[in-house]
């Protein structure tokens, strides 16, 4: 809420509020202890007691500050390698003429920061600042506490948490409780705080909840969960929270109050909040955020003046305290976590490697995918190896059919009772060999969309549900009730028809539900993987756009270009965004970009593939399935498409046009190459994908062609790093495989230089990049680079 500024007068080694007030995302400070500076081998240059409980050192992201002067930054290596630490300032210069002299190199003694002093200099500030929050707090308790059946304070075991219960104390009756959803995925020195806050609040009712499964069983029935996929949230943290207060109460249905310790500082996306909400995280919760406006060094302050436990966690140098193995984490993050609770990671780890389905070249490149998060992206089970069959579904006029497992019969019937009677149509079980058909026909007319949407739904929910509870906790009578089957541990559903409402709230979960959703095996969903071979076996050439360039509309009377491939480049024109449809034959700003710098030129084809890998199902598939730098043999590549594509002769004539696209483009030519082809005699015999950096203008297009794609303006990198073909959209990291931090920097650079076209935030794990297509446009991106 407040600014601050460092107190370079170093006596306290601190910082001291201000009365501006401001908005500090991406720009969080946290105080760096010698736990952490040991655990980073940081001992050899700096001097200091490693038994000193007081902060040494500040830090914000990645850089440290001593009294806000840089001394170091940590910059990213790769899983297994040591870490790369530039020193910085005056006393690196100094250390630097001493070793090169072959003297010993001198350390940088480091002085604890005087917290007494810091806290004296900030108590008025910090004063008005609590007073505020307490009498807050106190409004949203009265403004909502007797329209909900429950009130309860969240509880992590973080900083923002430990504060949040502390400030409740003061205001809230001692009968509301702490609730600590246990995700069984939590850090061990978050168990040791559950333990000990307990006694610092006397009176107080003390929950922790959790789910019926453990955490390693659910990673095995509904795969690891991914940044789009989150399904842990829901499964380990929300359902059992409203489960538990709903057994409490003795209430089949409840609305709740949350007192929960989010701030908006932590996201782009939290800034826009209000402090108190229906529905952030279930329908029947109401969300309080009392500390929403707070910023991280107001939380420091308050944790050091009034002497309150500390996570072990944050001085082993975690930003964040949250679970072992999260989605979401920063790599740094993981990396601390590794490094501080091998043996507790090390299960989650396995789960990840039993569960994908993926070859890998060496350990090392298997080590890397499981820790540095390859599996982060994923949209579907069409990397895992145990996946959930799309079940059939055929739409005809007045009528759906739905197939399903002929012993999920009973299951379905219970699932449908949550849907009840639907005007107009007549249901009917009948089976067809080993499969069972659910039809439903309208007698009044054409078939309705959203009733067969919720049949298909509740065949998902048949073949898929494990139980979770998540469905239940949504349900606003308690109509719907789960548990497991004595013996075989299958789930047994009952839902009450004389309590049930038909709200569908059940079915919320994407296609129904959250398992499914997370294993199904999704084919073409996005885009028709039928027409992967109307390209009549050619490719995209230079050639071709130059005569589009020159000829416009007439270039298909043009005699350069034979009858056949007239149709293959109307189709190559448009979906690399060079005309504006297939009639018209009005070309785009981009044309302008290759008669500006040559039809050849590598950067115009970069911006070509980007949009390629988003609107060719050719060029898709083969982005999302393979990977870079690993050699494909094309019969193998042909192997893979036939999962998809069952006609030879389909796949011959794509994977020809494939391979016509790399030997007659830029794509596949010199040492810039993106795609090797490895030729014997005239034939292509194998193609490698490799790692290339592109111009950020390039990146920033491809970020202006997924947010058209996808109407949205916000990505995350994790949610960048991988593609499937199932997917919205394949982003620049995916199309280029641009690293990571590669990617990050070329943001911040953007963002510096062009900030009416991107912003981004890259701290505490919400690595977040924002574009803004309601001013912008990917046309106004080829503006600038004409403009280059």
């Amino acid at each position: 809420m407040y600014s601050y500024e460092w107190d370079r007068s170093r006596r306290t080694g601190g910082y001291r509020l201000k009365t501006e007030t401001g908005k500090f995302v991406a720009s969080e400070i946290r105080p760096v202890f010698a736990e952490e500076l040991v655990l980073m081998g940081l001992e050899t240059r700096l001097e200091f007691d490693p038994a000193e409980r007081r902060p040494l050192l500040w830090a914000k992201q990645n850089v440290y500050l001593c009294c806000g002067e840089e001394i170091a930054r940590v910059n990213k290596t790769r899983y297994g390698e040591p870490l790369d630490i530039e020193w910085k300032g005056a006393s690196s210069q100094e250390d630097d003429r001493s070793n090169e002299r072959g003297k010993r190199r001198r350390k940088l003694k480091l002085v604890p920061v005087d917290v007494g002093a810091m806290v004296a200099k900030n108590r008025g500030i910090m004063a008005a600042l609590v007073a505020d929050t307490l009498k807050r707090i106190k409004e949203m308790y009265d403004a909502y506490a007797r329209k909900c059946d429950a009130v309860y304070i969240g509880f992590s075991g973080g900083k923002d948490s430990v504060v949040l219960l502390d400030l409740c104390h003061k205001v809230l009756p001692l009968d509301v409780p702490v609730v600590f959803s246990d995700t069984d995925m939590e850090l061990p020195d978050t168990y040791h705080v559950w333990d000990e806050i307990q006694s610092r609040y006397e009176g107080r009712p003390f929950l922790k909840v959790s789910a019926k499964s453990p955490a390693l069983d659910n990673w095995r029935q509904f795969g690891p969960p991914s940044q789009v996929l989150r399904w842990c949230c829901s499964v380990h943290k929300s359902a059992p929270a409203i489960l538990t207060l709903k057994e409490r109460l003795g209430k089949r249905s409840i609305k709740t109050l949350a007192f929960v310790g989010v701030r908006g500082e932590e996201s782009l996306r939290r800034l826009e909040y209000d402090d108190i909400g229906n529905g952030f995280k279930s329908q029947s919760q109401v969300n309080a955020m009392p500390i929403l406006a707070w910023s991280a060094h107001e939380v420091w302050l308050y944790i050091f003046e009034h002497d309150l436990i500390l996570n072990e966690a944050y001085r082993k140098g975690l930003p964040r305290v949250g679970c072992l193995m999260c989605p979401m984490s920063t790599d740094r993050q993981n990396d601390l976590i590794r490094m501080s609770y091998r043996e507790a990671v090390e299960p989650f780890a396995v789960a990840v490697r039993d569960a994908i389905d993926r070859e890998f070249s060496s350990q090392e490149d298997e080590d890397a995918f499981v820790y540095e998060g390859g599996w982060y992206a994923r949209k579907s089970g069409v990397s895992l190896k145990q996946v959930i069959a799309e079940p059939g579904v055929e739409r005809k006029g007045d009528r759906v059919v739905c197939e399903f497992p002929i012993e999920m019969e009973s299951r379905l019937r219970e699932w449908l009772k949550a849907i009840g009677n639907i005007d107009g149509a007549q249901l009917s079980f009948r089976k067809d060999g080993h499969r069972g058909l659910l039809e439903c026909v309208w007698t009044n007319g054409k078939a309705d969309r959203l009733a067969s949407k919720w049949l298909a739904y509740a065949v998902h929910k048949a073949i898929a549900c494990a139980g979770c509870n998540a469905c239940a906790a949504e349900c606003p009578t308690g109509a719907l009730r789960l548990a497991k089957k004595a013996g075989s541990g299958e789930p047994e559903i009952c839902i009450d028809e004389a309590t049930c409402v038909h709200c569908m709230k059940c079915y919320a979960p994407d296609e129904g539900c959250l398992r499914y959703f997370s294993r199904r095996y999704a084919g073409a969903k996005t885009m028709n993987i039928s027409g992967i071979n109307k390209y009549m076996t050619f490719g995209l050439k230079p050639e071709w756009i130059e005569i589009l360039a020159k000829e416009g509309a007439k270039f298909r009377q043009t005699t350069a270009l034979g009858n056949r491939m007239v149709p293959a480049a109307v189709t190559w024109f448009r979906e690399a965004s060079l005309i504006e449809d297939a009639t018209a034959i009005a070309t785009t700003r981009l044309l302008e970009v290759g008669k500006q710098r040559g039809f050849s030129d590598l950067l115009f084809w970069h911006l070509l593939w980007i949009r390629l890998a988003n609107a060719s199902p050719l060029v898709k598939w083969y982005v999302c399935n393979t990977d870079f730098e690993v050699g494909y043999p094309m019969k193998r590549i042909d192997e893979r498409l036939a999962q998809s594509v069952g006609s030879a002769s389909v796949r011959k004539g794509a994977l020809q046009s494939l391979c016509q696209l790399v030997k007659a483009s830029p794509l596949g030519e010199g040492d810039g190459a993106m795609i090797e082809a490895e030729m014997k005699g005239r034939a292509v015999e194998q193609l490698t994908r490799r790692s290339r950096s592109v111009d950020p203008l390039a990146v920033l297009y491809g970020l202006y062609v997924m947010a058209e794609k996808s109407g949205r303006q916000a990505f995350t990198v994790r949610q960048m790093m991988a593609a499937e073909f199932d997917g919205e959209i394949v982003s620049p990291l995916a199309a280029f495989g641009i690293p990571p931090d590669e990617f990050k920097k070329q943001c911040m650079g953007l963002a510096a230089v062009h900030p009416d076209f991107i912003a981004c935030s890259f701290t505490l794990g919400l690595d977040e990049v924002r574009v803004f297509p309601e001013s912008k446009n990917r046309d106004d991106v080829v503006g600038l680079i004409l403009r280059k």
